[in-house]
């Protein structure tokens, strides 16, 4: 499935279902389609996991539900249980690839530019929404984060 349209992000955070409360700050929402890219998968794991945020925070500290507003900062704060949570899409994406993707990959976290002889590669993970057409950086924050974070375990 390829990204939403911003706008249809935005709807999908603000209004998952009808009458949805308006948890989030416009800083939050921002962050979200920031890190998601508005894929929509990882948009609905952020938005599930700052519910579940939101509502540990109401039930530890005894606030009101309807007082209670997601920030930018929580969406940072999810990030580690998104990655968590969101494991199953993401190796399912790393193992897809094929050996001259992820080393390609591998060489861009590690800040190298892709070479005149990565061209295919990249036009292939450009089509596959991991890479930006001029092949130097990832079109979702979120799944570099993850492919940093499994390097890191190698």
């Amino acid at each position: 499935m390829t990204y939403l349209h911003e706008l249809e992000a935005r709807d999908l955070i603000q209004q998952p279902v009808e009458n949805f409360s308006d948890i989030y700050e416009p800083t939050a929402v921002d962050e979200i389609i920031q890190v998601t890219r508005c894929q929509p998968d990882l948009v609905q794991l952020v938005c599930y996991e700052l519910v579940e945020l939101l509502n540990r925070d109401i039930r530890k500290n005894r606030r009101e539900a309807d007082t209670a507003k997601a920030t930018a900062q929580d969406v940072k704060e999810v990030i580690p249980v998104v990655l968590e949570r969101g494991d199953r899409y993401f190796r399912e994406l790393w193992t897809s690839l094929a050996e001259s993707d992820r080393s390609l990959l591998r060489r861009i976290i590690h800040g190298q530019t892709p070479t005149q002889q990565d061209k295919g590669v990249v036009r292939k993970l450009t089509r596959k929404e991991i890479l930006t057409q001029e092949g130097n950086a990832f079109q979702v924050p979120l799944v570099q984060k993850y492919i940093e974070q499994l390097l890191e375990e190698e």
